[in-house]
């Protein structure tokens, strides 16, 4: 129903959000703001670059008040993280080869332009470290740090941007944080850190950072003057506050009061009554899709017979589909498990399990990714060759560990969690072409014209085979007949196990059962997989409730403008 309420709400008004296409683009910005006891802040910057002209990347900054920057620094991955070599007197009119693997500041009327050199095409990862000095500031009632941190013209080249900030103290977890300039994006407090999020930034949005400490929190010597109040209400000047109704409703509904301005109160009602009616006829919204399942409905009976096959042609996608829809799996995030399995059983990845320690022998397992992650990578499916990539990113160097990919969940919990999301629409879309999905316009109230899809009997007939598979599953710890099933099908039935959330059990069975078949790597695999999906979709599931939970500041929630007048702002970067 939520989903629903977004696609309707959709159809209705119209979006135009402008695709970041350009000759250079960075594929991801992360941030990490280290302030020290005096309020200066250590900046390192990563940009995860995808090049194709231009001689050199650039940082500007505009309105540094009080503040410098010092100890400017570049290194990148093409040469091995080395160190780039300064040259103190930058022109940016030089050719590339004379930037190539140098950096320098540009001063540009009294700003500051921190440059380095491409250096060569391609993908590359580049690492900006410098000092911001006076970062934090002194005004009379408290200390405050007002800063732009990512500017339009970078937002222009990227749409997943993380910032982690952080000091020797731990900070509250009450501590008023707010965000600017990109609405639905995240800013608040967690474990000490003030982090800084968004995975969906538009190409005309920014980041500005707005936060309230304590007196004597910094010693610093930075007096901004004024008090906080001044600063705050600089920044609420022309900001569109984010309204989270997701305990309620879809966090889309929150674009209502900016979307409908100008509609009175009759078309309200007939907008809640339409919903209503539209509820009422059962219809199950799956992706951005409203599904109508006829008259057999989605429910299928708890008493269908055990079915020993692999339904669906041992099509993945489409059982995780119809488990999802026809409320079969437990959470929606399990498909991640059985996609791992069928990238262990092709080869693209390998599960290595090494023991650690001398006296507390641990068994340290991770993920090789097998196949080079670069533009020639290409899986079974876009949203496939996607997923690889984000978790090669995760891994940092192809060698994936349970940890590493939980704290990637949590720093990219939109873009994961999404992930699912766009699997159903991409099903949606086949099974549409597949004629299994008809779509029938629908038209209420004689007002709202809207588009359901009504599934065919083969869908059901599939359905029916699912539930059996699963009731087939469930009762597996009682099979005895080693013939039972088709040994030679195991791993489809640990992929289809893993879809239905019982893969640890059955892989026991199996285990138990055929021992040949099965070796202990194998089992521990599955295992391993189970693990490291569960605690990746557990830390993503986290990080988006403490945002949505975040009751100090703006809430957790960055709104959209506002902002102005902070420090660092007029700013710029990107290539040229």
């Amino acid at each position: 129903m939520k989903k629903f309420i977004k696609t309707f709400l959709f159809s209705i008004f119209i979006f135009l959000i402008s695709d970041k296409v350009y000759a250079n683009n960075i594929d991801s910005i992360n941030m990490d703001i280290y302030l020290d006891k005096y309020g200066n802040a250590n900046i390192t910057e990563e940009w995860n670059a995808n090049l194709t002209d231009g001689t050199e990347g650039f940082r500007y900054f505009g309105n540094l008040g009080n503040s410098t920057i010092t100890n400017y620094s570049v290194r990148s991955e093409s040469r091995d993280f080395s160190q780039y070599s300064s040259d103190n007197s930058w022109n940016v009119n030089a050719s590339f080869s004379e930037k190539a693997y140098k950096y320098g500041i540009n001063n540009n009327n009294g700003n500051k332009e921190l440059c380095f050199g491409i250096s060569s095409y391609g993908h590359h990862k580049y690492t900006l470290s410098y000092t911001v000095t006076g970062f934090v500031g002194q005004t009379e009632d408290s200390q405050v740090l007002y800063w732009e941190l990512i500017p339009t013209d970078l937002a222009k080249l990227t749409n997943n941007i993380y910032i982690k900030i952080h000091a020797d103290q731990k900070f509250s977890d009450t501590l008023d944080v707010w965000g600017y300039g990109n609405y639905g994006g995240y800013a608040y407090v967690y474990d000490g850190y003030i982090e800084v999020s968004n995975q969906n930034l538009r190409s005309d949005e920014y980041v500005t950072v707005l936060v309230k400490f304590p007196n004597s929190t910094f010693e610093t010597n930075n007096n901004i003057g004024n008090n906080f109040d001044y600063y705050y209400n600089m920044a609420e000047a022309g900001a569109e506050h984010y309204v989270d109704n997701s305990s309620s409703v879809d966090n889309s509904f929150a674009f209502i009061p900016f979307l409908v301005f100008g509609f009175n109160f009759i078309i309200w009602v007939l907008i809640i009554v339409f919903i209503s009616k539209v509820s009422k006829n059962s219809n199950y919204s799956s992706g951005k899709s409203i599904i109508n399942f006829g008259t057999k409905g989605r429910k299928i009976s708890k008493d269908t017979p055990m079915f020993r096959d692999i339904p669906c042609n041992k099509d993945i996608y489409m059982a995780y589909w119809i488990a999802y829809n026809y409320k079969m799996m437990g959470k929606q995030t399990d498909f991640l498990g059985a996609i791992l399995l069928k990238w262990l059983k092709e080869d693209k990845i390998r599960i290595n399990s090494n023991s650690t320690g001398t006296i507390f022998k641990k068994e340290d397992t991770t993920i090789t990714f097998v196949l080079p992650v670069d533009d020639t990578l290409q899986l079974e499916t876009e949203l496939e060759t996607k997923l690889y990539k984000y978790m090669y990113e995760a891994s940092k160097d192809g060698i994936l560990e349970s940890k590493e990919f939980e704290v990637w969940c949590k720093n990219h919990y939109n873009k994961i969690l999404n992930w699912f999301d766009k699997v159903l629409d991409y099903q949606n879309e086949k099974l549409v072409n597949m004629n299994l999905l008809k779509p029938v316009e629908k038209t209420t109230l004689k007002i709202f014209k809207s588009t359901e899809y009504l599934t065919d009997e083969k869908l059901y007939e599939e359905a029916v085979k699912m539930k059996g598979l699963k009731n087939f599953f469930e009762e597996f710890d009682n099979m005895s007949d080693k013939e039972a099933i088709e040994v030679k099908f195991w791993q489809e039935y640990l992929m289809y196990a893993q879809i239905l959330g019982v893969a640890e059990k059955v892989a026991k069975q199996f285990k138990k059962l055929y021992p040949d078949i099965i070796q202990d790597y194998t089992y521990n695999s599955v295992l391993f997989i189970h693990t490291i999906s569960y605690t990746g979709m557990s830390s993503a599931s986290r990080a988006l409730s403490r945002a949505q939970s975040y009751s100090s500041g703006g809430g957790g929630f960055s709104s959209g403008g506002g902002g102005g007048g902070s420090f660092g702002s007029g700013g710029g970067g990107g290539f040229r």
